[in-house]
Order: structure tokens, then sequence, then C-alpha cells
């Protein structure tokens, strides 16, 4: 394995089974790869704290179409944040659900406003910013709405 370097790791018993069972649940081919996962996870979290990090990623919503109003909230609020957002694509779920991917770059304040703006819009049932570091491609997921 070149470019890899071999480190231990010392964990207790009950801590380990633990984390052996999570790791199968998950289907990870070795614990190597959980804990390359884990270390990244740890690394990306520093870059979201910076609010003025530059973010790309999606926002993925989901809205009635029975909400009175909700699709033209949803374009105003788009179309106040263009700068933003590169591309928005809606695809109807049935039963008067529609879900709606915008892709969007910016610092990292502005996309979690634009999300949390997106959220709140009445007929909206479910709202998550999924933002990756375009250095690193680390992902980071929010959700606004359950």
């Amino acid at each position: 394995m070149d470019g890899v370097t071999r480190i231990g790791v010392s964990l207790e018993p009950e801590l380990l089974k633990e984390f052996d069972e999570a790791i199968s649940k998950k289907e990870y081919a070795s614990r190597s790869e959980a804990i390359r996962d884990l270390v990244r996870d740890s690394l990306a979290e520093n870059e979201w704290k910076n609010e003025n990090h530059y973010m790309t990623g999606t926002i993925i919503v989901i809205y009635d179409q029975n909400t009175n109003g909700v699709t033209e909230r949803l374009s105003t609020v788009k179309h106040r944040n263009k700068k933003n957002i590169s591309v928005s694509l809606q695809s109807d779920l049935g039963n008067d659900k529609t879900v709606d991917l915008v892709v969007v770059n910016g610092k990292l304040k502005e996309l979690k406003e634009l999300s949390n703006e997106i959220a709140s819009v009445k007929g909206v049932l479910k709202g998550k910013l999924t933002m990756a570091a375009p250095s690193a491609c680390k992902t980071y997921h929010i959700d606004q709405k359950e």
C-alpha cells in the first residue's frame, strides 16, 4: 500500500465490540476503512465551523403541492438568492408531493441561511442541506425539517 502509513489504535473491549457492530451494519470492508471515514468526518467538521468558507452542495426540498402558494414562495426565495444557485430541478413524487434539488455554492453562512429560508416556507415538508468543501470533497449534512 504505497502512500499509506500504518498506525495502532487501542480500544476497550466493549468499545471495540460496539464499533465492530456499527461498521458491520454499514458494510465497511475493514476497520481501517471505517476509521478513515471517521477521521475525514472529524477533519471536515473544522471547515464547516468557518462561516466564511466557500462550499458547494445541494438542498433537497420535498414539498406539498396542495399548500396554497408554496411553489411561488419557493420561486421567490430562489430568485432572491440566485447568486448562490447553479440549478434547480423538480420532479413529481406522486401524492401531490414534489422533490426539488437545488445545487448551491457560496459562503457557508449564505448556504445555511438559504437552506433555512427554503425549509421555513409553508408547505415544505423536508429540507436538507448537503455541503462539500470543493478543495477536499468532504461532505456534511444539515436537516432543517424532518
